[in-house]
């Protein structure tokens, strides 16, 4: 009945189209396998690409012409895998683009974890997508490209924006979906159908900067409905036939290349029950005899329809667990590589400074290098040193792919890992290289480049106690809970606690050493402790901190916390396999850190996360948006780059915390947790911390069976918190609490003049 109903209403020869688009993402360069050209590599996804090529084709033998989009990582697949191992995929791809059937949009050239790359970093990562020296770009590959910005894994913040306008790419994709692989989706209030299936305006709130925002989906969304495409298409025509002014809506269907589902993941016997879930070859023809349907590509489509909407997007967003950064954060390779890549740059901007400044006649600007082009600047150097500039930052881009840091959970794969510390560790190498010839070419001391580059240089202030408000009080109890008090706010640390086994493991055996317990003058204050991990009491986690006034307004918390090596237990032997290692699953959650920032505060006062990105732009976005999709608990949100620091306030009061470890550091170290209970919430952060619980639910859902099956499927869905068994680290933060919403200038200043590095 529902569907002659829909079939009669497309009688009308002006009715809106439901317009229908697969996308593939291709990359072959894998956190979960090597680089071998088999199933245990890159083998998989040669046969599966080569399938889809194969189902396109048999499709238009009966006279279904499908048109299609594609994205690519050039550094590793289009450049160099793709050329050795499968030069047929490229040519029929391009076959296809030539003849106007499919189009190419960019990615970038370094499978890139975008939202940590600085704005030279970003600049060269897109624009040799397009066109790269290597050869690679899409643009030398294909002939054209659509100005359409796929970012890996959904990678995105607000300040791209700029970026990617500034490079003529006019357009961003990412996912709005119903199940825990999402982009948006979590942030935003619910969209009706007209506006989630087309083009939108996509706002910087803090530059007024626009781009247009092309939502998609995955093949989750399609179990949404029943595990039918069909079904998800006439539902979504009753929703459009039901609104007074008709729209047309596409639909882009975004996954991976490599991914099962275009193969066909059901069973033979039953790809006629779920046709959807058969392969790339039974879903198209299971929808393209619908009346209603068509089939264009994205860009085709925006280029004939206006946007339907606007919104600004505050988080920094990411598709893996939680819509945020944990998959690639979290596990404790995660700040090897990263330390290693920040020193690299560091030593990179060292090198940058003292050519800019020895040059004598700089390229635009002033001769501290104010430029319009991110390579612009290196035509101060001599050829040989412009190679050699080159090669350092090509092979950082490289070390900057998300595949160094993995949504593979919760540990990654044993080669992978190799490769990412081989990459971090020859771009540091490179980036002294570099550094070293340019002092010798301009002959001047490192030292004038590094002072000059040093974090607070250019924004002191005489006035900071002046400007800012009394600074607080810390006590620590004889159960080792520190506490931070400045006036009503009141902050505490807790005690490490571990969930290990099935059970929150809390630490005991705790001494506190103080010679003045009862004041606050003492310069520094130990504790440690330890948590058992069994009734035995071994293995247990050791751990040590010192609390100290790092100044007026700052204090430190210097610690070190050793995890014991547990025996290998629970873990997935399929997954172990592709992996190449084992784990022990028991452990769920680790937190070295647990800092209760607001306590028992009305759900109607809005928390707001203040941050700042690898620019040095300062941005905000609300901790509202649990009510979207109804969720109690958002376990692990993890939606805030930080370079240096992260900050949340209620408005009236705010506390600030830096990570302050030169020799161990991340773009994304404090993740937090937000409890809601009635009309009343609790904020959480837990630096340097591998967090864990329910996943989301969101505001698209339909039926909830796309989300059960993700959770139940998905290889990205499991805690990072194995990768810290039997490791060891040592660390520092800062801690200051202030008044109002924004972190004050002269609070980040004096933050600066506190570092250790």
């Amino acid at each position: 009945m529902a569907h002659n109903a829909v079939k009669n209403d497309d009688a009308h020869p002006n009715d809106a189209k439901i317009y229908f688009c697969p996308r593939f993402h291709v990359n072959f360069y894998h956190s979960y396998r090597g680089d071998t050209p088999d199933e245990q590599g890159f083998g998989k996804d040669i046969r599966i690409i080569r399938s889809i090529l194969d189902n396109l084709d048999a499709l238009a033998v009966e006279g279904i012409r499908i048109k299609c989009a594609w994205d690519f990582d050039n550094a590793f697949t289009l450049g160099r895998i793709l050329p050795e191992n499968a030069p047929d995929i490229i040519e029929r791809i391009k076959e296809r683009v030539g003849a106007h059937l499919d189009e190419i949009e960019i990615m970038s050239w370094n499978n890139g974890l975008l939202s940590a790359h600085t704005a030279e970093e970003f600049e060269l990562a897109l624009s040799w997508a397009i066109s790269a020296p290597d050869g690679s770009g899409v643009l030398q590959q294909f002939g054209s490209f659509a100005p359409i910005a796929r970012p890996q894994e959904c990678m995105f913040t607000s300040e791209h924006i700029d970026l990617y306008r500034s490079l003529g790419i006019e357009a961003i994709s990412l996912y709005y979906s119903a199940i825990p692989f999402n982009g948006f989706g979590s942030f935003v209030p619910r969209m009706p159908a007209w506006k989630r299936f087309n083009p939108l305006t996509l706002r910087n709130p803090r530059t007024g900067a626009t781009m247009r925002l092309m939502p998609a989906i995955n093949q989750g969304d399609i179990a949404e409905y029943f595990l039918s495409a069909r079904r998800m298409l006439v539902s979504i025509r009753r929703e459009q036939l039901a609104e007074t002014d008709r729209r047309d809506m596409l639909i882009v269907l975004d996954m991976d290349a490599d991914d099962s589902f275009w193969f066909g993941m059901a069973p033979g016997l039953l790809r006629a029950l779920v046709p959807s879930f058969g392969g790339l070859f039974s879903l198209m023809k299971s929808i393209a005899r619908l009346p209603f349907v068509a089939f264009t590509r994205p860009w085709e489509y925006m280029s004939t329809h206006p946007d339907v909407g606007e919104l600004s997007i505050g988080q920094d967003i990411a598709d893996g667990a939680f819509d945020g950064y944990a998959s690639w954060a979290e596990k404790c390779e995660n700040y090897e590589i990263w330390t290693t890549i920040a020193r690299a740059r560091e030593v990179w901007e060292e090198g940058k400074n003292l050519a800019l400044h020895g040059a004598s006649e700089p390229t635009t600007g002033d001769a501290a290098g104010s430029v319009c082009c991110a390579s612009d600047w290196m035509t101060v150097l001599p050829s040989e040193v412009r190679d050699l500039a080159m090669s350092a930052i090509a092979e950082r881009l490289r070390s900057l792919s998300t595949t160094h840091f993995g949504m593979a959970a919760p540990v990654m794969n044993v080669s992978r890992l190799e490769k990412a510390r081989e990459s971090a560790n020859s771009a540091l190498d490179l980036a002294r290289k570099f550094r070293d010839a340019v002092t010798q070419h301009f002959g001047q001391s490192a030292d004038v480049a590094r002072a000059d580059g040093m974090p607070g240089a250019a924004a002191g202030s005489a006035n900071v106690s002046r400007v800012l408000s009394s600074s607080f009080e810390l006590d620590i109890d004889a159960a080792g809970i520190a506490s931070f008090t400045n006036g009503a706010h009141r902050v505490t640390v807790s005690t490490p606690w571990v969930e290990y086994g099935g059970r929150i493991r809390k630490s005991s055996g705790i001494e506190v050493s103080s010679e003045d317990a009862s004041g606050f003058s003492l310069p520094t204050r130990r504790c440690r402790g330890y948590i058992r991990l069994s009734a035995s009491g071994q293995p247990r986690v050791e751990w040590e901190r010192e609390f100290s006034w790092a100044s007026s307004h700052f204090a430190r918390v210097s610690f070190s916390v050793r995890y014991p090596s547990t025996e290998h237990r629970g873990y997935d032997r399929a997954k172990s396999i592709r992996l190449e290692r084992t784990w022990d699953a028991r452990w769920r959650q680790v937190a070295p850190l647990e800092i209760r920032a607001f306590s028992n505060m009305p759900l109607s006062v809005p928390i707001h996360v203040w941050k700042e990105d690898f620019n040095g732009h300062i941005s905000t976005y609300a901790l509202d948006y649990a009510r979207y999709g109804g969720n109690t608990c958002l376990a692990d949100i993890s939606n805030h780059m930080t370079p240096l620091w992260i900050a949340l306030s209620d408005g009236m009061r705010g506390i600030l915390i830096a990570q302050n470890s030169p020799g161990f550091r991340s773009y994304a170290f404090c993740p937090l947790r937000q409890r809601i209970l009635g009309d009343r919430q609790e904020v959480t952060l837990y630096p340097f911390g591998a967090l864990w619980g329910s996943q989301y639910r969101y505001p698209a859902r339909v039926s909830g069976i796309g989300r059960l099956a993700a959770i139940l499927t998905a290889d990205h869905l499991f805690s990072s918190a194995p990768s810290w068994e039997g490791k060891a680290f040592e660390a520092s933060i800062l801690i200051a609490l202030y008044d109002g919403d924004e972190p004050p200038e002269p609070l980040l200043w004096e933050m600066q003049q506190c570092f250790n590095f």
